[in-house]
């Protein structure tokens, strides 16, 4: 999902290359460098049986290798930050919805991978174990960050899928709210979590009252916005304003074709810029 959306992400973000501008990375050394870390962190990702490992260093763990394969994960990882940083440079920017994900997501994904590392550290990870430290990290990799690109992502093809386009507005406006209430849910329980507050337990101490409190409020907050959120898509989807074939002047193959598409995707054949689907200096010459 993450490595899908990251090309979406690109296609959107720089597609109003100025002309005098040459991309940080050329396009095929960028998608070289990109697939290779995705193997390596996959590889990585196996070995370190999902990851969880780091989690279980201290109770039945393998002291040794856990933190090890934690910290080696964070290798490819880095490298596909740095990926999607760069696409990012030197671009015209277009601040679209999935381009408000995009950039949310690499915010939350950051958070929980460097939270992953305290807790792969063997010293840190003997007084954070099985502390709501761990569910933060967790839910900040998972909903910030997978979540995250995968609404990004539905924005994205949602013209291309249904061929309606939704508010805009709202849809912005949903963004805000989700990505404030993740941040109020699930950056306290990294506090409760320092301050010694275990997990899966179904009460607690009176001094972790009121940040359980304004993690309850975040959970109401982002709820909110998922609602909003869905709705604005499915009355879009039900009544919405027909969309244009390319919204977002992508010059991929899936925007060079009808929307939604025909049986055989394409009715004639593509006429693509000059230099191949990913020469954004080109797209204006397309």
């Amino acid at each position: 999902i993450v490595y899908s959306w990251s090309l979406a992400r690109s296609s959107t973000i720089t597609v109003k290359l100025r002309s005098r501008t040459r991309p940080l990375i050329p396009p095929d050394t960028y998608f070289r460098r990109s697939n290779g870390s995705v193997i390596r962190l996959g590889n990585t990702g196996r070995v370190n049986t999902g990851g969880s490992s780091s989690h279980r260093t201290i109770f039945g763990g393998r002291p040794f290798r856990s933190p090890v394969l934690c910290f080696l994960v964070a290798i490819p990882t880095s490298i596909k930050v740095f990926n999607w940083l760069a696409t990012l440079y030197k671009g015209s920017i277009d601040i679209e919805v999935p381009l408000l994900y995009a950039l949310a997501f690499i915010f939350n994904f950051l958070i929980g991978g460097l939270t992953g590392l305290v807790v792969g550290a063997l010293a840190a990870d003997v007084h954070l174990h099985d502390t709501y430290f761990v569910v933060g990290h967790f839910h900040y990799v998972m909903l910030g960050g997978t979540g995250f690109a995968f609404i990004g992502g539905l924005h994205y093809w949602f013209p291309k899928m249904w061929g309606k386009m939704y508010n805009k507005a709202v849809a912005k406006l949903a963004f805000a709210i989700i990505f404030i209430g993740l941040n109020i849910l699930y950056f306290p329980m990294l506090i409760l979590g320092v301050m010694g507050m275990p997990r899966r337990y179904y009460d607690y101490l009176p001094e972790f009252h009121t940040l359980n409190q304004v993690s309850t409020v975040g959970s109401w907050i982002m709820v909110t916005g998922l609602i909003i959120m869905l709705v604005n898509l499915f009355i879009a989807h039900r009544k919405g304003k027909k969309a244009p074939d390319n919204p977002w002047n992508g010059i991929t193959l899936e925007w060079q074709t009808k929307s939604p598409p025909p049986l055989y995707n394409f009715d004639k054949m593509p006429k693509l810029a000059k230099g191949g689907p990913y020469n954004y200096p080109n797209a204006k010459n397309s």
